[in-house]
């Protein structure tokens, strides 16, 4: 089996397990609720749960906010995902941007890709371009042939799929929860 499809899946998997404790203690918080109700249970302070006779969803989703330590340092996905580019770049100077192209696919991240040519990034708009891409002067990506910026915008669904490559690369990521 493919690295990076077992990747995808142990995310899924910790995706899961979490949801289930969520939805076991909220069984457990209606059977206490439904015992009060029938007098087995002595304690009037008991409340319905949240999302219990509200408008609110029973199980809300938590964003995920895992960490990553790569080289000393401790980044956000998007702060990984630029920190592991940039030093691929560094170790690769004579690196064109189609041959970075190649390295970090576009299928990585999605529909914007994980690098793209600063000329076709801007032309989303300033709004998107500054948001979606990383834009300071001192974040673009000078290469011999161009300059291209580093997508910002990664999650659960997609940073597992970078993660493999990067491992492939050699690259030594710790995920910190």
């Amino acid at each position: 089996m493919d690295a990076e499809i077992v990747v995808e899946l142990f995310s899924r998997i910790k995706v899961l397990e979490r949801d289930i404790a969520l939805l076991g203690q909220r069984v457990s918080d209606i059977q206490k609720i439904v015992d009060a109700k029938n007098g087995s249970e002595s304690s009037p302070e008991i409340s319905a749960p949240h999302g219990i006779m509200s408008s609110k969803p029973l199980i809300e989703r938590k964003r995920d906010t895992t960490r990553y330590a790569f080289e000393g340092a401790v980044y956000s996905k998007k702060g990984l995902v630029y920190a592991v580019v940039k030093r691929y770049v560094t170790d690769h100077p004579e690196i064109s941007c189609t041959d970075l192209r190649l390295v970090f696919d576009k299928s990585l991240q999605g529909s914007l890709g994980v690098v793209e040519k600063i000329d076709i990034a801007k032309q989303r708009g300033d709004a998107e371009y500054q948001v979606r891409f990383f834009t300071n002067e001192d974040e673009i990506l000078h290469l011999r042939d161009g300059d291209m910026v580093v997508c910002t915008q990664w999650g659960i669904m997609n940073i597992p799929r970078f993660l493999a490559v990067a491992k492939r690369l050699g690259y030594q990521i710790t995920s910190i929860s």
